[in-house]
């Protein structure tokens, strides 16, 4: 007999689970509608031509492509295939794939804007919560099937998106119990202006991508990798002596600027990074927002700002991330359309909750009433209960069988039910409920009005 398994790197998600991750969704997903995103969903498979090239060397790497459903015999003449087959007799061979699972969401929203530019109203906000899916290896906060929580917006270049992704940040991270959470922040251009400054005769996104592992390797291990690609040492420890991580403020920001003189792509970044806390400064963050010139994000189409929210101590990476694209679209056929979005990582998060247990403390208790009875008849009852209950939008459930009073009271026990109805011969006659209020323990008898009443306080 086989034994039932889920592949590596993915995961079932019972009752109690879904309960904590929806109260994550929820939480993100308020906010997300409090500053104005519209709901969106686009299909798990996407053209492998759609995906590849847009996630850098690495990223294309982990695309999970679907095997074609068509055998390659029958796409080739007789001679190759008799000759194919003799090889490999009564194999199927699969044809090229065309399909891959989408990797994140903001390469399917690019083309979902470009193949309904016409029926979009720009700028465009949207936010997304699908799955994803990555040919990775498994390990602690790192799946090959999780959720992603993505908010963008698309057609315009003002600065005050970004302001307002970092107030949702700040909001949605603060309102998780994830106080101490870090919001990273940099912009592109001052990573080329490292690039610039130090005269690498490579491209950017080359140096972003080794940069971008800075936290796995450390120091010294991206050195090393420099090195390999033909960097010296000494301008390695230019570069660290230029990087930093500090806090987003006027004055930081002019330091920064100071270091880097004259240059013009500094300049630039300089000049988005005080507008960008120009439009921030009246709001009352409650996590930090540091400025990190260290902050890469490896993925190639970011152009402006990028950001990243970590939860320090928490032994798993970046929490969320995201930037500025000024050219996503352009390869799909529309030009000049510029767009800004952050993406929460929801498994991790509720990692870090979960091991901080830092979930309300009524989450468990569920809003279902389930309604308990003695015999055949008080079960004809129950059930007309129920379909008052439910007229009154309160969740209700009759147990299904006939068995004693405290196996019932233990079934709503278990699936963590706040209030149980009894109804026996008494009740029937009186025409109230016995209602039982099973976290406090107490019980009392109501008429239906003012059951209802109190099942949705």
């Amino acid at each position: 007999m086989q034994k039932p398994a889920n592949p590596q790197g993915t995961r079932d998600f019972g009752p109690k689970v879904m309960r904590k991750r929806t109260y994550i969704l929820d939480t993100i997903k308020k906010i997300f509608i409090k500053y104005g995103f519209e709901h969106l969903e686009t299909p798990a498979l996407e053209k492998l031509d759609t995906l590849e090239g847009k996630y850098g060397e690495e990223g294309d790497k982990l695309l999970y492509k679907i095997r074609s459903n068509r055998a390659l015999l029958n796409e080739i003449d007789g001679e190759k295939a008799d000759k194919l087959n003799d090889i490999f007799p009564n194999k199927w061979i699969p044809g090229d794939s065309k399909l891959g699972l989408r990797y994140d969401l903001t390469v399917p929203f690019a083309r979902f804007v470009v193949q309904h530019r016409n029926d979009l109203t720009f700028p465009f906000r949207r936010y997304q919560i699908q799955p994803v899916w990555r040919a990775d290896r498994p390990q602690k906060g790192r799946f090959r099937e999780f959720t992603q929580c993505d908010a963008d917006c698309i057609g315009s270049r003002s600065l005050i998106h970004e302001a307002d992704l970092v107030k949702i940040y700040s909001e949605a991270l603060f309102n998780l119990g994830l106080e101490n959470a870090v919001v990273k922040l940099n912009h592109r251009k001052f990573l080329e202006a490292l690039v610039d400054e130090l005269n690498l005769d490579f491209p950017v996104e080359r140096f972003t991508s080794t940069l971008d592992k800075l936290d796995k390797i450390g120091e010294e291990g991206v050195s090393k990798e420099l090195v390999k690609n033909g960097v010296s040492k000494e301008k390695c420890k230019l570069l660290f002596s230029l990087i930093d991580s500090v806090s987003l403020n006027s004055e930081n920001i002019t330091q920064i600027a100071e270091s880097f003189g004259d240059n013009p792509y500094a300049k630039e970044a300089v000049d988005e990074l005080e507008e960008l806390l120009s439009f921030i400064e009246v709001s009352d963050l409650k996590i930090d927002v540091q400025l990190d010139l260290s902050l890469a994000r490896g993925l190639d189409y970011y152009t402006g700002c990028i950001f990243e929210a970590i939860v320090p101590d928490s032994g798993i990476g970046s929490i969320s991330g995201g930037g500025r694209y000024d050219n996503l679209t352009g390869v799909f056929g529309l030009k000049d359309v510029s767009g800004v979005g952050i993406s929460f990582g929801v498994d991790r998060i509720y990692e870090i909750l979960e091991s901080q247990n830092k979930w309300p403390q009524n989450l468990q208790t569920s809003s279902t009433v389930v309604i308990c009875h003695f015999d055949k008849k008080s079960m004809l009852y129950a059930n007309n209960v129920a379909f008052k209950l439910r007229l009154n939008n309160v969740p209700a459930i009759v147990y299904p069988d006939s068995k004693k009073i405290n196996k019932q009271f233990d079934f709503a026990n278990k699936t963590g039910a706040r209030f149980a109805v009894v109804i026996g011969e008494s009740e029937i006659k009186s025409k109230t409920l016995s209602v039982k209020d099973l976290v406090r323990g107490t019980q009392e008898s109501l008429t239906m009005d003012e059951a209802i009443k109190r099942f949705n306080l």
